[in-house]
């Protein structure tokens, strides 16, 4: 086993119990000794022997002259360090070199491509970015750029773990520059726990959360004149909208949402949580007169079709319904207040 083996695989020695016995052996004897007095001394076997030799010898902690006729010796690991060592940090040396120079170059067009897709963005007050890879640099470059307000507002209910994760950096980085940070998410991201923890560490920073039932759109805004939508046919796309007539509108479209919306504090409030609770149900039971399925209202609220079924044969037994047609009929011809349809809360388990 060679030393340029080892910078160049490294895949580093082990030290079992009968490489420490042969190098603990030849450390009290500093003159070194015959490898046939070793054995003897250690009682290992031949192979034993060779193979702790050689992993001694691989790690420069041993000397010989001669292998078969010469003696053996412990080189302090202190010496030994420096001869296996310093040939890997010259290598790290010049590779950080070769980085320092990559990285001159990327960063001059780095600032290129910016400078160009910039020019080229602002002759148009819309712009489609169709792959994610995109979206994540634009959003980046877009915060980056904020100095006064980012709103955020994620209909959908939980957020997904890496989308959070992948958000997180660019959250902290805006809040380290006291940017005002608002976030409007629907009620059920209440119930997820990632989520939940992600609003804990964002709203312990100064961040601003809360959550609506429903009625808002997928939007990013950042100083009120720069807007980042979905686009229609393509999720992961986005829609980067310029034009400030356009951003105004989206603006003032987040406004109302927020000014009815529910602050989303992580700790577990039951009032809160109940209000969110019948938020939904009423929610649901305004889709249900509209028309639309089960499926549908569940994607829409961000819950799953079977948690949206369980809130409809609530709302079902709070009106008193003896089945879909008879709640429908309730719901549509009556006009149903909404007090009617939250009900008396039955108290949870």
């Amino acid at each position: 086993m060679e030393v340029s083996g080892l910078h160049a695989t490294g895949e580093w020695p082990v030290l079992d119990e009968e490489t420490r016995v042969v190098y603990r052996f030849l450390a009290e004897v500093p003159d070194g000794v015959s490898t046939h007095e070793v054995r003897a001394r250690t009682r290992l076997s031949a192979e034993s022997l060779d193979r702790a030799v050689g992993k001694l010898m691989a790690l420069r902690l041993l000397c010989a002259s001669s292998w078969e006729k010469g003696t053996l010796r412990a080189v302090p690991p202190d010496c030994a360090r420096v001869q296996l060592v310093w040939p890997i940090v010259r290598e790290l040396n010049r590779r950080q070199r070769e980085m320092d120079a990559v990285r001159e170059v990327y960063s001059e067009l780095a600032q290129v491509y910016e400078n160009a897709t910039l020019h080229g963005a602002r002759t148009s007050p819309l712009e489609v970015v169709r792959d994610l890879p995109s979206v994540r640099q634009t959003l980046t470059r877009l915060a980056a750029e904020a100095t006064e307000e980012v709103i955020t507002s994620q209909p959908g209910g939980a957020r997904p773990a890496e989308a959070l994760e992948e958000s997180l950096a660019r959250t902290d980085e805006l809040l380290d520059r006291g940017v005002r940070l608002r976030t409007l998410y629907q009620h059920t991201a209440r119930f997820s726990p990632v989520t939940t923890e992600f609003v804990q560490h964002v709203s312990q920073r100064g961040a601003e959360v809360r959550t609506q039932g429903d009625g808002f759109m997928k939007l990013l805004l950042f100083d009120g004149k720069v807007a980042v939508t979905a686009l229609r046919d393509d999720r992961c796309g986005a829609l980067v909208v310029r034009d400030p007539h356009v951003v105004d509108v989206m603006r003032t479209v987040f406004e109302r949402a927020w000014t009815t919306a529910v602050p989303f504090r992580p700790r577990y409030d039951p009032v809160t949580v109940d209000q969110a609770l019948d938020d939904i149900k009423t929610t649901i039971a305004h889709l249900l007169t509209e028309g639309l399925e089960d499926k549908v209202i569940a994607r829409r609220l961000g819950m799953s079709l079977r948690t949206c079924q369980r809130h409809i044969s609530d709302i079902m037994r709070r009106l008193g319904a003896r089945n879909r047609l008879h709640l429908g009929y309730l719901l549509h011809s009556h006009r149903v207040p909404e007090r009617a349809m939250v009900g008396r809360r039955v108290p949870r388990s």
